[in-house]
């Protein structure tokens, strides 16, 4: 009996998507096992230039073949063949981008199993997690339980030599790597592949967190998510009620997923997707078909999702009373955050004064997107929904704030500047997506008659544009994560506690400081920090040590 053959048009249709979905994973984490092959020495400033110009170059050469593909089909191919290499293109510098961050990565870490952080910060609870799963099968805690059961299961299945650790190392390097194409990947359900490969990029670039990448990671892929489901509540009246129910029931499990990673941009961004929501519902052409996709939607999230959103809810009693640089940082700034500079160190309230009556370049920036993309586009969900997530982020960070000393409690309000940051980022390439849809028909208009053969390449402009992007900001990132150590009060104190531990074979890692290192520590359940009655935070120069009082440092917390 012969095989069924995949009909034609299932394939004209699907195939170019799946050619995305696998060019994208491929890129990102192809050039991240690239970095593999790097040999330069990550602790020497000599060994780090000469690394990250490795990666640089190799970006750059593979960078200019897509160009090159893009160039000479935009040229010589039909238009089809022309959009499906658009796509992959595309597709293929979201990879790239992030496996920079990725091979960055890589090389930071050479010669440690170890993640970055070693065992320190918020390493410490999530491998105590691991350990719990390992042995029991379960974790008892209240934190978003996706990435400790990995590990701890990655482990317990003999990956890594049955150690939650060093499968850490590889789990977050992969996040980090496979930020870029998701992102690009769930925009694609919005927008076409040069607008979704900007507005998915940039901000997934912007907030790099190697470290923690399963927060970022989140965020980025929320966004779009929550711009489909506008999209399909307003379209539900024209659904059937099987695709109605399949549709709703899709986001809901992917929303369901991410709350798992992340619980905290879903609870941030709540209040003003529910005003969005009833901004899109369809009141007068189908009200009983929108709460059927409202309703299969949170069935699906409510069924990845349940068992973990009720130990939430029974959490409320857990006080936050983690102090840093963020917490001191004035409520309403979005400018650079203390791990890209020293001034978080440093006598002088961070973090200074702005070029433009206190606000950075960067903040004038995204202020103006913010305006042009509701000018334009505050009817479209693709807009929307990052300006949803951005003002309930807004409102909320002062709400927690405001309360901060009357209750004793910081409640994470200073990771709202990161939902703040990306949306406002997304706004901003939005704002230029929908002014250039408004320029081509009125240059088309002003060029009737003439051939005008600089509008046939806006695919290598666009492609362009945002490789380099992705090179810079990855280098950027990558030297901010080199080993460096903790008296430069750097973010490569990160990558320099991992070289400081002994190897599972006993031995010291190559580039461990003066050859010498320590047992990384061994733990069955996660070591928790003790409550005080009195919180007090303080710049690090005025560190108090009066009993009751806490004080903890930004990246090293033990």
């Amino acid at each position: 009996m012969r095989p069924r053959r995949v009909p034609r048009g299932v394939i004209r249709r699907w195939g170019p998507a799946a050619g995305e979905v696998l060019v994208g994973v491929l890129a990102a984490l192809g050039f991240t096992y690239w970095g593999l092959s790097i040999g330069n020495s990550p602790v020497t400033r000599v060994g780090q230039i000469s690394g990250l110009s490795h990666l640089q170059l190799r970006f750059a050469v593979v960078v200019l073949v897509i160009l090159a593909v893009v160039g000479w089909v935009t040229v010589r191919a039909s238009e089809r063949v022309k959009n499906v290499t658009v796509r992959l293109a595309a597709a293929a510098v979201a990879g790239l981008s992030t496996g920079f961050l990725g091979a960055g990565q890589v090389f930071a870490l050479r010669g440690t199993p170890w993640p970055l952080n070693g065992p320190y910060g918020d390493n410490n609870r999530i491998l105590g997690w691991a350990e719990e799963v390992l042995h029991t099968g379960a974790m008892d805690a209240f934190y978003p339980p996706a990435v400790p059961y990995t590990i701890g299961y990655l482990a317990k299945a003999g990956f890594f030599a049955g150690e939650p650790a060093l499968a850490f190392k590889w789990v977050f390097i992969a996040i980090v790597a496979l930020t870029g194409p998701a992102a690009y990947l769930l925009w694609r359900m919005c927008l076409g592949p040069l607008p979704a490969l900007a507005v998915g990029l940039l901000p997934a670039l912007q907030q790099t967190l190697p470290h923690k990448p399963y927060s970022p990671f989140v965020l980025v892929l929320l966004l779009p998510l929550i711009a489909k489901l506008l999209l399909w509540l307003r379209a539900s009246p024209r659904f059937g009620t099987r695709g109605t129910v399949l549709r709703g029931g899709f986001l809901g499990l992917l929303f369901g997923l991410l709350f798992l990673v992340y619980s905290g941009w879903h609870l941030w961004s709540l209040p003003g997707v529910v005003i969005a929501v009833l901004f899109f519902y369809p009141w007068t052409t189908g009200r009983l078909r929108g709460l059927l996709f409202l309703g299969s939607s949170l069935g699906g999230f409510l069924l990845v999702a349940g068992v973990y959103l009720r130990v939430l809810l029974g959490a409320t009693s857990t006080r936050d009373q983690w102090c840093s640089g963020y917490t001191l940082t004035e409520p309403a700034y979005i400018g650079t955050t203390p791990l890209s500079s020293r001034a978080w160190d440093e006598p002088g309230e961070y973090p200074g004064f702005g070029e433009f009556s206190g606000l950075h370049t960067y903040a004038v920036i995204v202020l103006i997107g913010l305006g042009f993309a509701v000018a334009l586009g505050l009817r479209k969900a693709v807009v929307v929904a990052p300006l949803a997530c951005f003002g309930s982020a807004w409102l909320i960070r002062f709400w927690l704030a405001g309360h901060m000393e009357a209750d004793q409690q910081v409640q994470l309000f200073p990771r709202t500047m990161i939902q703040i940051q990306v949306t406002l980022t997304a706004l901003t390439v939005l704002a230029c997506v929908l002014a250039a849809q408004r320029l081509v028909p009125l240059l088309k208009r002003l060029r009737a008659g003439e051939r005008a053969p600089q509008e046939r390449f806006t695919a290598v402009g666009v492609l362009l544009a945002m490789a380099l992007a992705g090179g810079m900001i990855g280098s950027f990132f990558g030297n901010q994560y080199l080993p460096t150590h903790p008296g430069e009060k750097l973010a490569g104190t990160l990558a320099w506690q991992a070289h400081q531990f002994r190897k599972p074979d006993g031995s010291c890692p190559k580039y461990a400081d003066k050859g010498k290192c320590k047992p990384f520590p061994t733990r069955t359940v996660a070591e928790d920090f003790p409550e005080v009655d009195r919180m007090v935070c303080e710049y690090p120069w005025r560190k108090a040590t009066k009993e009751g009082w806490i004080v903890l440092d930004l990246m090293t917390r033990p």
